[in-house]
């Protein structure tokens, strides 16, 4: 039995992102192990529960310290000697350093998915330009001569580490987000009657660059305006981000009688079926955002901006809309579109399932992982 070794940075991503696969993964007889940094002692519980081993490993997704970062990277290789992974799947840009470094040394086959290099990718703060080259530097020099695939979510990270020579353009590779199980989030066509509000649904992790506030302002504007629009807001604190919000912010949102604070939910499928359109008007480098991918599969317009892999799930006048960054005025533009006319709200919301059925469903993504999985372990043993 192959021994399938994912490392990642929180227990809460493997939970929203990764459980799928590595059940997937798991069917097909490979024994599950996940490094991460546990939380939640539930979600550990629930992950045991389905068969994988997990090996609690705190990895400071901010933090830049050296020594901790070298300290981080002697524990996790202590606890790969320990397992003697056949295959290691790493995710995100430190545990994808931390395994290029150690399979180097330990030469096992690696697969590396970077979602979306965010903040590190496009700031031109001091900090992150130093950090990037510093990161860069590394992945270049030990992914050098070694078996190892790099996963993109999005077109301008492959380019980046394309035109920095970070590692060689043959073994990097296009995905489209983490899939979706066509039958959980089922098509549910919305009211064939205009209802009295617009219903708007935004659920992420809270952080700044993920559009709230604009919405937030664009949905107050509308109904100074006389536009009746009502926000719905789910997600979860994330305060690892200096880009975090407060409860006290969200808070004051919540104020307003056309806002409804949500807090972490996990019936993100009825949500919404319950709502006309969801909006992430995001500034940050995403990959394919799941949220996105959820509300065109159960069949509801996006409204959403063209970076990232944003523009992969939102075809611009097919089933959503694409707005301008940091401009309250674009998200009020699109939204007043789908308050005026409101049949594109279905007409979209199919157009949108087609589109994930075709490109984004569970079996599309887990046939690449498989086919670079089988790949990876049949060269490591030629």
């Amino acid at each position: 039995m192959n021994k399938l070794l994912y490392i990642i940075n929180v227990d809460w991503y493997f939970e929203l992102h990764w459980v799928d696969r590595a059940l997937y993964f798991q069917s097909r007889g490979y024994e599950i192990h996940v490094v991460m940094s546990v939380t939640e002692n539930s979600i550990a519980a629930k992950l045991n529960k389905l068969g994988f081993f997990i090996h609690p490993l705190i990895i400071n997704r901010t933090g830049m310290s050296i020594w901790n970062e070298f300290n981080t990277l002697r524990k996790l290789g202590a606890i790969v000697k320990e397992i003697e992974p056949n295959l290691i799947h790493s995710v995100t840009i430190k545990p994808n350093l931390y395994s290029t470094i150690l399979c180097r040394f330990n030469k096992i086959p690696l697969i590396s998915t970077y979602p979306g290099l965010g903040t590190l990718g496009v700031s031109k703060q001091l900090k992150y330009t130093l950090s990037r080259k510093v990161i860069f530097s590394m992945l270049r020099a030990f992914s050098s001569n070694q078996k190892n695939i790099a996963f993109f979510e999005n077109d301008e990270d492959l380019s980046l580490f394309s035109k920095k020579k970070v590692i060689s353009e043959d073994r990097l590779e296009r995905v489209f987000g983490a899939g979706i199980n066509l039958e959980s989030f089922s098509f549910s066509p919305s009211k064939k009657e205009p209802p009295e509000s617009l219903g708007i649904f935004f659920a992420s992790r809270l952080l700044k660059n993920k559009g709230l506030t604009l919405l937030f302002d664009s949905v107050k504007e509308l109904n100074e305006q006389g536009f009746k629009v009502n926000l719905k807001i789910a997600g979860i604190f994330d305060s690892d981000s200096p880009f975090a919000y407060t409860s006290e912010e969200i808070d004051e949102m919540a104020a307003y009688p056309f806002v409804d604070w949500l807090g972490k939910r996990s019936d993100i499928k009825n949500l919404i079926s319950e709502s006309d359109v969801v909006c992430l008007p995001t500034t940050y480098g995403e990959g394919v955002p799941r949220i996105l991918i959820e509300s065109c599969a159960v069949g509801r317009p996006i409204i959403t901006t063209p970076l990232g892999g944003c523009k992969d799930i939102c075809i611009d006048g097919f089933n959503g809309f694409l707005v301008d960054p940091n401009s309250s005025e674009s998200i009020s533009s699109a939204l007043k579109k789908l308050a005026l006319n409101y049949s594109l709200i279905n007409e979209y919301g199919a157009n949108g399932r087609e589109l994930v059925e075709s490109k984004f469903s569970n079996q599309s993504v887990f046939e690449q992982h498989k086919n670079k999985y089988e790949f990876m372990l049949t060269k490591s043993k030629a």
